[in-house]
């Protein structure tokens, strides 16, 4: 029986041409960490250009994580080419700036810890201000549920609320009324509050 044997220089050029092409095409590596929204569960942040309406202008920033507490102010940009948060204290110093693009996202503060993850911010703000139907195919690909609802509260103003749930357990709740979004992280124990004019 007879095997095929290459020619030594049919086999150089081979060897050549994958080595060339290897150099040339890099394998893709995704542009974010995962978000890991369960232990289990890993969301991929969205474009930009999913964010429901543009947003610009001052907030005030309240939150607590466990037991403790913080306030800061918040000047806000978003459109369709990313988001961009400024943030400060009371007396105006800076206390951090984050950024996100289609192409980065960073988180620069004197305040936070440098483990504190910039895609996790982003996840956040996602969740609260992009598109019900951009977040909803996302999640599903990550096992989770995406739910949205409007109401009418007592005073009969508007609230829409968004639920992120896996299985029979909610994990994340967010509620928007005109100029108010209440985040609250029932996995992670944290919340927060952004308060504003949008």
């Amino acid at each position: 029986m007879k095997y095929y044997k290459p020619e030594k220089k049919t086999l150089g050029s081979a060897v050549i041409l994958l080595v060339l092409l290897s150099c040339a095409t890099p394998p893709d590596k995704p542009l974010f960490s995962p978000v890991y929204v369960t232990d289990r569960a890993r969301f991929t942040l969205l474009p930009a250009a999913a964010l429901e309406q543009p947003l610009d202008g001052p907030q005030q920033f309240t939150g607590t994580f466990g037991a403790q507490e913080f306030i800061m102010e918040a000047w806000v940009r978003a459109d369709e080419t990313g988001i961009d948060m400024a943030l400060y204290n009371g007396m105006g110093a800076d206390m951090g700036h984050f950024s996100f693009t289609d192409e980065r996202v960073s988180f620069r503060s004197p305040v936070f810890p440098p483990s504190f993850k910039a895609e996790y911010l982003a996840a956040d703000f996602q969740f609260c201000f992009y598109r019900p139907d951009a977040l909803e195919e996302a999640l599903r690909a990550s096992g989770l549920a995406f739910e949205r609802s409007d109401n009418a509260g007592a005073d009969g103003e508007y609230i829409e609320t968004r639920r992120i749930s896996e299985g029979n357990a909610v994990i994340i709740e967010i509620e928007k009324k005109a100029n108010r979004v209440r985040y609250t992280n029932f996995l992670r124990a944290y919340a927060y509050t952004l308060a504003g004019a949008w």
